[in-house]
């Protein structure tokens, strides 16, 4: 497929009317398809509207970057000499990060892709054959994680990578860590598991817990849990507006929430403030500077755009 091919979509744009989609703000819902796909995922998304994300025909990915505002997909041209490339974050200045897999589908490596097209691939020194980079800020942070020998205790381990250093620093040790929004500050959001007895603050969740976390740049770690549900933050703002999903009994829910600075925090969302598109489960991946959300609904891709609120009458 050409990388320069861009393609125009139709977007299907409207208030949902299930009771469950009067999310946080309001929101109006734009849903949209990499054209031939059978699966389209996305992961990121810049202040400008512009949507990381990788589709799938059922053999080959297409990764791609959205335009929201021009409605079109622009593909993003594989790397050579690896089976398999996929993005996942994208920076304002336009830095896309991801991963590309090796011919003989052994290893994957993170991946980086600069503004001019020249792409960077990278492992975590300690990993055994899985790097993932997953978000990327202006500053050439990017946010990811890897896999490990001891896939027992930890199998998954979060880090950042300074892309300007060459540094690597791991973070949130758990039995299943990802990390993956960072914003322009350097803050990193993720999810975390623990067995239940062995977790960072309390919860009814048993006998594993997952809970979303963010990590200040002093290296202090916020846990958080929205409804005590298994909690995964994808997503921050600037101002340090968190995005994620969180596990439901009909479903993955999104989930857009300030925190308080608690160590541990018990967050409360009732159903008709959580985002949901009709019935499907959605996974919230990310959020801008505006507070638009793009994430994953079954097999298509959706925008959350607050609606501003209405001036009243004079």
């Amino acid at each position: 497929m050409n990388p320069k091919r861009v393609y125009a979509i139709t977007v299907l744009i409207g208030l949902l009317s299930s009771p469950l989609v009067l999310a946080q703000g309001q929101y109006d819902y734009q849903l949209f398809a990499y054209p031939g796909a059978v699966a389209t995922q996305v992961f990121g998304i810049n202040s400008q509207g512009l949507v990381a994300g990788t589709a799938f025909d059922g053999v080959v990915d297409f990764p791609f970057v959205y335009d929201s505002k021009k409605n079109v997909f622009a593909d993003v041209a594989p790397v050579a000499g690896f089976s398999a490339t996929v993005v996942t974050g994208i920076a304002d200045s336009g830095t896309l990060v991801g991963a590309v897999t090796s011919l003989d589908e052994s290893a994957r490596y993170g991946l980086i892709i600069n503004r001019q097209g020249s792409a960077t691939v990278f492992a975590h020194p300690d990993a055994v054959s899985f790097t993932q980079a997953r978000g990327v800020n202006n500053k050439g942070q990017v946010a990811g994680y890897r896999d490990s020998a001891d896939d027992v205790i930890a199998p998954q381990n979060g880090f950042i990578y300074d892309s300007k250093t060459g540094q690597f620093t791991d973070v949130v040790p758990s039995l299943f860590t990802i990390a993956q929004g960072i914003n322009n500050k350097g803050e990193v959001v993720g999810s975390a598991v623990f067995f239940s007895n062995e977790a960072p603050c309390a919860t009814t969740q048993s006998p594993i817990a997952r809970f979303g976390w963010l990590r200040q740049t002093n290296g202090n770690v916020l846990f958080f849990t929205v409804n005590d549900r298994p909690t995964s933050a994808r997503g921050i703002t600037d101002s340090g507006t968190v995005a994620g999903f969180l596990a439901t009994d009909v479903g993955l829910r999104g989930f857009v929430t300030p925190l308080d600075g608690s160590q541990c925090q018990y967050i409360a969302v009732s159903n008709a403030d959580l985002l949901a598109v009709d019935d499907t489960s959605v996974a919230a991946a990310s959020i801008n500077n505006a507070g638009v959300v793009t994430g994953t609904s079954d097999d298509a891709a959706f925008l959350a755009t607050p609606i501003p609120p209405r001036k009243g009458k004079k």
